[in-house]
């Protein structure tokens, strides 16, 4: 190997204490990337200033202390808000066509409070079954099931279909009322509601 083909050693970076201001403009770099949660904003900064300790006489309390007044800053100064992140996050998903149930675990698995989720899941609407109809429709219509298929072809794949609905977290009840759609027209009407 000659002298231009050996890898380059990774320069390492030379330890930065972790002050408050040091931890804000870490959340802000984030929060210029990523929307995050307290949580996920929290997890970061701790993630992002433990390498930093062995070089400093911190205290870790002191450090938790300082990372929970970065964070409730943020929320003051509306950097975070974990009510409109779930009811946006929550949206996003029934517009993919999510069932009601894949939202709620969703929410659940970015860890928003209990208050969070249940307002995100009202906020999209008074009647689940309605939203799951419309949800189940659009994933019917974007992976090509039911009356997309040919009539041949149809019947033999109802019951992968069917599971593949399940799967998504539909009940029977939704998924078959979208797979035994006559045609395409009755699962857009679903879909725009004008059933």
């Amino acid at each position: 190997m000659t002298e231009e083909q050996k890898p380059k050693e990774k320069r390492r970076r030379k330890p930065v204490e972790p002050t408050p201001k040091w931890l804000r403009d870490q959340a802000l770099r984030y929060l210029n990337r990523f929307p995050a949660t307290r949580q996920k904003m929290t997890q970061h900064l701790h993630n992002k200033a433990a390498p930093q300790l062995e070089h400093f006489d911190i205290d870790e309390e002191k450090l938790s202390a300082d990372i929970e007044k970065t964070v409730a800053d943020m929320v003051k100064a509306g950097f975070i808000n974990d009510t409109e992140f779930a009811a946006s996050k929550a949206r996003l998903m029934a517009r993919q066509g999510r069932s009601v149930v894949q939202i709620g675990l969703k929410l659940q698995e970015m860890a928003f409070s209990d208050a969070d989720q249940s307002q995100a899941l009202d906020g999209l609407g008074e009647d689940k079954n309605a939203l799951d109809r419309r949800a189940a429709a659009r994933f019917v219509k974007r992976r090509r099931f039911g009356p997309y298929k040919p009539e041949e072809t149809r019947q033999e794949r109802r019951t992968k279909e069917l599971a593949s609905l399940a799967r998504q977290g539909f009940s029977f009840d939704v998924a078959t009322s979208v797979i035994d759609a006559e045609d395409t027209e009755d699962i857009e009407a679903i879909i725009h509601g004008e059933e």
